[in-house]
């Protein structure tokens, strides 16, 4: 799928948002060559691969004031296009220094609105998140276990994941927790896993 067409179908003001994403593939770009932010070989599908790959959540984050924390952030896939989207509320997490800092420039240059954490998520507390993203970023058992400080009854896991999807849910507890699969819109092997706790 074109991203111009995405933003046209999805977004109320479609060409602005299309203009501030290729504002952060820019600076992102330009930040690959100092620091490993994304794979070489996905630059050239770059549209598909990170920006479309990571936006196709906000169909299951309806509320954009609520809390949100995306952990293992790293070049702000997609913390920084939620915030670019409109989350007013948004934690980023990412423990590398160098990470945090590219996190930082997205901010200031492109006028955006977000709390950098750098440090692991389970060091994180006094918060309350509604909403937690990750993408590729640690099993969906860790991802539970590194979160039980900052969640509450109602949080929802929104996480984008590849095809070790199954095996990661079948160490989940399922008289704790829910769950639904989607099918992700740019890969046949991936899904996005939407979880709460019962």
């Amino acid at each position: 799928m074109n991203l111009q067409n995405f933003c046209n179908k999805n977004f109320n003001d479609p060409n602005k948002t299309f203009t501030m994403f290729m504002e952060y593939k820019k600076i992102l770009l330009n930040e690959n060559h100092k620091m490993n932010l994304i794979g070489k070989s996905t630059i050239d599908d770059f549209d598909q691969r990170h920006i479309i790959d990571c936006i196709q959540i906000i169909k299951h984050m309806p509320d954009k004031k609520k809390q949100v924390m995306d952990i293992g952030t790293g070049a702000g896939l997609p913390g920084v296009l939620l915030s670019i989207l409109g989350y007013q509320n948004l934690h980023l997490v990412e423990k590398s220094p160098k990470k945090s800092a590219f996190l930082e420039t997205c901010k200031a240059q492109l006028g955006l609105n977000y709390k950098i954490h750098t440090k692991p998520v389970a060091e994180i507390s006094g918060v309350n998140i509604d909403y937690i993203t990750a993408r590729a970023f640690a099993p969906i058992e860790k991802i539970i276990t590194a979160t039980k400080k900052i969640i509450h009854k109602k949080t929802i896991y929104i996480l984008l994941k590849g095809k070790s999807y199954l095996s990661e849910l079948n160490l989940i507890n399922p008289q704790k927790y829910r769950w639904q699969n989607y099918p992700s819109i740019t890969s046949e092997e991936s899904k996005i896993i939407v979880l709460g706790i019962k």
